[in-house]
């Protein structure tokens, strides 16, 4: 038999569970209207990299099944957390760099994560003329993302958020088509 209090406690935890799921998709909603507001909340929310985790996987999974089986799946997976981790380590390095600011790795971590539900858009890359249009939109689509969540978490204006990402993800892209040359 359950005492009162526990009850109660119960209904607490379902309920704070439920409010976390309305608030992850009220986010993804806001960082796909491309809403400042929705990555400061995420910013704020110290519990939220678990959510931006449940966005790279929920994107990577739908990238896979644009490409079709289950190896594309796990690899896929793979590359897109260490994507993450590593776009958002560029960032913050160039961003502290060229802001000469102070800014929290966790905070531009969680943003970024949730910056990536564009390349949900890779379910159709399977698909002939309209896969390439995914991939280039999906490309675009997250670099605005980051653009913004640079923007709130570095605390500084949108010209400078885009140099700080083109320098962040530009430099190494040269590099890397440099080394393949």
């Amino acid at each position: 038999m359950a005492h009162p209090g526990e009850r109660q406690e119960t209904r607490g935890l379902i309920g704070s569970l439920l409010d976390r799921e309305r608030r992850l998709v009220q986010r993804v909603e806001g960082v796909l209207r491309f809403d400042p507001a929705a990555y400061r909340e995420i910013e704020a929310d110290a519990h939220a990299i678990p959510q931006s985790l449940a966005v790279v996987v929920a994107t990577a999974a739908l990238a896979a099944l644009g490409q079709g089986g289950l190896v594309p799946m796990f690899l896929g997976l793979g590359i897109s957390i260490i994507r993450w981790m590593a776009v958002t380590g560029l960032i913050w390095a160039v961003g502290l760099a060229v802001t000469g600011g102070t800014a929290d790795f966790a905070k531009l971590l969680r943003c970024t994560g949730f910056a990536q539900i564009w390349f949900a858009l890779l379910l159709f890359s399977g698909f002939p003329v309209v896969g390439a249009l995914c991939l280039l939109a999906a490309i675009v689509l997250s670099l605005a993302s980051l653009v913004i969540a640079t923007r709130v978490v570095l605390e500084t204006d949108t010209a400078k958020a885009l140099l700080i990402c083109a320098i962040a993800l530009g430099v190494p892209l040269l590099v890397l088509l440099g080394l393949g040359a």
